[in-house]
């Protein structure tokens, strides 16, 4: 009798999915691995100078940044910038417009008066819309690191929607490529529809790998990394509440 593994009951497209999540992680990880050392590096001089993470992304891409904002494992100084005119979190359909308008990028940044030693995490697939763009050239201006989390597949394949005709990857001081295909879907059903999107995956990831080597970093230095507990483990919430206290001024969202 032929053995089966519990993998073989998911259909065909599935699994090609999952295999494609797997090798583009693979992938990834080796080739990008100096930028996410590097970015980790200027994540934690942030922290340990007294700055803040400020996290961006718009429509889906802004759960990247609500991935590693207030939670078990992660950074407290982490503020993710959530603007729901520009994101999926209502009328996305509307985001796919607000995200093209030039000047609102500008507006974000002066809002959230963003200014050194902050450094600034950018998240988008095409890297190709103005908000994006515009996010991180004012905070580049400022004199804050710019670090983009952005498909360069993607980049190379569709042309810029904002009037200087740059990609977020052309206006930002690090980029690190989550390797993802142009579209970013990964797989093709039998009729060649595409589905499969890696960009959530491969952020979430990149994102993940980015805060934890910047506690790391942080530790080698000899600073305690101001971690987060679950709440949901004994002990875990009163840890948390001292991290809360020292930042709760500084950060929206809470």
């Amino acid at each position: 009798m032929t053995e089966t593994t519990n993998s073989g009951l998911l259909a065909e497209p599935a699994r090609a999915f999952v295999q494609a999540a797997t090798d583009t992680i693979g992938a990834t990880v080796e080739r990008e691995a100096e930028h996410l050392r590097l970015g980790s590096i200027w994540i934690a001089e942030a922290v340990r100078d007294g700055g803040l993470v400020r996290v961006f992304g718009t429509g889906h891409s802004r759960l990247i940044a609500e991935e590693i904002f207030y939670r078990a494992g992660g950074l407290a100084p982490i503020d993710a910038v959530l603007e729901d005119t520009v994101s999926g979190y209502r009328d996305v359909t509307k985001s796919e417009f607000t995200e093209r308008l030039e000047g609102l990028g500008e507006l974000i940044v002066r809002h959230r008066r963003m200014a050194p030693p902050d450094v600034l995490l950018v998240i988008s697939q095409s890297g190709r819309n103005a908000v994006p763009i515009e996010v991180a050239e004012a905070a580049r201006t400022r004199g804050i690191r710019t670090i983009a989390i952005t498909s360069l597949l993607h980049a190379a394949g569709q042309p810029s929607r904002h009037s200087s005709g740059r990609h977020l990857h052309e206006v930002v001081d690090l980029t690190i490529d989550n390797g993802t295909p142009n579209g970013d879907c990964a797989i093709n059903l039998t009729n060649g529809l595409p589905m499969g999107p890696l960009s959530g995956v491969m952020g979430a990831l990149l994102g993940q790998i980015l805060v934890i080597g910047a506690a790391d970093q942080l530790l080698a230095w000899g600073v305690e990394p101001p971690v987060f507990r679950s709440g949901n483990v004994d002990g875990g919430r009163e840890w948390s509440e001292k991290l809360l206290d020292r930042y709760w001024d500084r950060i929206r969202g809470w």
